[in-house]
């Protein structure tokens, strides 16, 4: 008995040591793509009229650079090689090549806006990576859905333009993908089956009503903010004030 709980004990350790490497390197990204949007924002939507020029042709080659990297980066960590090296090199070229390509394409064809969008995107993410790494599962997709709602609100309590509308209706697809995906593990009893094996998602003490319930509160929030400026302002402190609580609920359990 003894045994098998410092076994336990061990696992949990070496699992917590990992997911603390493993923000470690997500911490590092986001600040140096946080440095990277800056300097954007700064020379480029912000610049001189040459300045304009030179970083509008620069992102037209940074993106072929980009794709060229993700397709490499795909192919590596699709091998069937042994050695270890070779997977991390292909993550690390698809992740930089994913994020240059769809940065580059975002901030040609969105000009200047793309800019500020950007650079709230990448702390949201970098806040995302944590969650999933240190929280519960069932938290990690509830902070999606809220940072999509969140988004959706925000946007269309400034704007009623037609791209603020289109953002909004693609928060409230990947709300929906979520939602379906909860019941769908739900009926699974928590688990997910993939490459023919099951993995556990959900504990078996998670509460469904949350995990149900956050995201038609998230739904209902947007469709609201759809109506009038004034309902977006109040859902948008609604939303703030449930991630609050979702926070300090799950940080709880943790201990």
């Amino acid at each position: 008995m003894t045994q098998k709980k410092n076994t336990s004990r061990e696992t949990r350790r070496e699992k917590s040591d990992r997911n603390m490497n493993r923000a470690v390197i997500l911490l590092t990204a986001g600040l140096v793509a946080e440095w990277y949007l800056l300097m954007v924002d700064r020379y480029y939507a912000r610049g001189t009229i040459s300045q304009v020029v030179h970083w509008y042709d620069f992102l037209g080659v940074l993106r072929y650079v980009a794709l060229a990297a993700l397709l490499a980066g795909i192919v590596l960590m699709t091998m069937r090689a042994q050695k270890l090296w070779v997977r991390k090199t292909g993550g690390v070229l698809t992740s930089c090549g994913a994020f240059f390509a769809f940065t580059s394409i975002a901030l040609r064809h969105y000009y200047p806006v793309s800019t500020t969008v950007l650079c709230v995107m990448v702390p949201v993410v970098l806040l995302l990576g944590i969650i999933y790494l240190f929280y519960q599962a069932e938290f990690s997709v509830q902070a999606t859905e809220l940072a999509m709602a969140l988004g959706a609100v925000i946007l269309l309590g400034r704007s009623g333009s037609a791209t603020v509308k289109v953002c909004a209706a693609l928060a409230i697809c990947g709300i929906t993908a979520l939602l379906i995906c909860t019941l769908m593990i739900r009926k699974n009893g928590g688990t997910v089956r993939l490459g023919g094996e099951t993995i556990p998602l959900f504990g078996p003490k998670t509460d469904y009503r949350l995990t149900l319930g956050v995201p038609a509160l998230c739904l209902a929030a947007v469709a609201a903010a759809f109506a009038t400026p004034t309902a977006a302002f109040y859902a948008t402190w609604v939303l703030a004030i449930v991630a609050f609580v979702l926070a300090v609920y799950y940080t709880i359990k943790l201990m």
